[in-house]
């Protein structure tokens, strides 16, 4: 008999290279790679999948039909569309695909060409998530980015025209030198074109990056918190006035075009990683790859290491830190966390393990509780960080 058997049917594939690293990014990718690293690092793409396959049943992971695949980066649109191709291909034979399997793929608008987004489309792919992050030409180019607005608009109008069924554009608050113009800006500007998906992120300034070091220099130059906060209910109010449903912290979608992969990871579910930095989780397993293409190269050729080696595990989740998790993932959706589905995962009423903590954030007014479940407040939104940390 098998034991603690978990079903996993998402895959998330790195592609960790680009045309050069944006001042902001601490991703782990390759700037400009040799042809040689690209073929490297399909060849062990490849290779992974066939392993996560094959040694699945022996670690306890039973690989379900995908339901989401999401080939993120770096910038995935950076490779030949033959590559992508043939790792979809291959991970539909290993796997296959449910019927309204949701695919995705990032790219930056600079990348864009018609016939390898039809070949995109012929592929599978059906949502495609382009980096905006500005409408304003001035902004890009401080954060380093290698497109225009003009790039921009010319690269969603032509998914658009080959077909695909989702197109979403991430945006960026709290940039140097923003101002609150800029953000209503590009929020006019994103509200003339076919998107169904947007992902609005503060900065996160990390340590080595560029970023970082003109933040110590001249950090005058960055939005305050109360700014920022400004720039986000900005955000929010006109993505509402737009008819998208604010469904996560960070996220907003019109009805039906919620990311359903990312869904997964809020909802605590388990995912696939493939390539260099891929992270997964898989039988209650937390696991990380290196980040570096040849440490991951030899992981994945060497036969007593690979995906479901000791050498990946980061963590090991216990049910005490499973039930905290649900809670902290959950809430960043604004369903937030049912009772139900709590029950129904951990079998322990959340009132029961976390009572005297939702008491005390209602006082605070952070969250709502109500016969359903728990979920953040409008206060709480602005003060995410500050309702994860009673859990810790």
């Amino acid at each position: 008999m098998r034991r603690n058997n978990r079903s996993v049917s998402a895959l998330y594939v790195h592609v960790p290279f680009c045309s050069g690293k944006c001042f902001y990014c601490d991703f782990y990718s390759i700037a400009g790679p040799k042809e040689d690293t690209i073929r490297g690092w399909h060849r062990g793409v490849l290779k992974e999948l066939t392993r996560l396959d094959d040694e699945s049943f022996a670690n306890d992971v039973v690989i379900k039909p995908l339901q989401t695949i999401y080939l993120g980066g770096g910038t995935p649109s950076f490779v030949p569309p033959s590559m992508i191709l043939s790792i979809l291909g291959h991970a539909r034979v290993l796997f296959s695909f449910a019927d309204d399997c949701d695919i995705t793929l990032e790219a930056n608008p600079e990348s864009i060409r018609q016939e390898a987004l039809l070949r995109w489309r012929e592929a599978g792919i059906n949502r495609i998530s382009f980096g905006l992050q500005s409408s304003s030409d001035r902004l890009l180019r401080l954060i380093g980015r290698r497109h225009t607005a003009k790039d921009a608009q010319h690269a969603i109008l032509s998914a658009e025209s080959a077909g695909f069924f989702h197109i979403a554009v991430d945006l960026m608050t709290g940039l140097p030198d923003q101002t609150i113009k800029d953000v209503k800006e590009s929020l006019d500007f994103i509200a003339e074109l076919p998107i169904d998906h947007l992902s609005s992120y503060a900065l996160d300034i990390v340590p080595g990056t560029p970023f970082h070091a003109m933040w110590e220099e001249e950090p005058e130059r960055f939005s305050s918190d109360e700014e920022e906060r400004q720039m986000t209910q900005q955000v929010i109010s006109r993505m509402n006035d737009l008819g998208f449903s604010h469904y996560e912290i960070s996220n907003f979608a019109k009805p039906g075009a919620e990311s359903r992969h990312n869904l997964c990871y809020w909802r605590g579910e388990s995912y696939l990683g493939a390539g260099p930095s891929a992270a997964s989780f898989m039988a209650g397993t937390r696991r990380k790859n290196p980040p570096s293409v040849t440490e991951w190269l030899q992981q994945v050729d060497t036969p007593d290491l690979g995906p479901y080696s000791d050498r990946t595990i980061e963590e090991i989740i216990d049910e005490e830190a499973a039930r905290i998790e649900t809670m902290i993932l959950g809430l960043r959706i604004m369903e937030g966390v049912s009772f139900d589905h709590f029950y129904q995962r951990h079998g322990v009423h959340m009132n029961e393990l976390f009572g005297d903590i939702f008491q005390k954030l209602e006082q605070q007014g952070l969250i709502k509780r109500d016969k359903r479940g728990v979920r953040l407040s409008e206060k709480g939104l602005d003060f995410a960080d500050a309702v994860v940390r009673e859990f810790l």
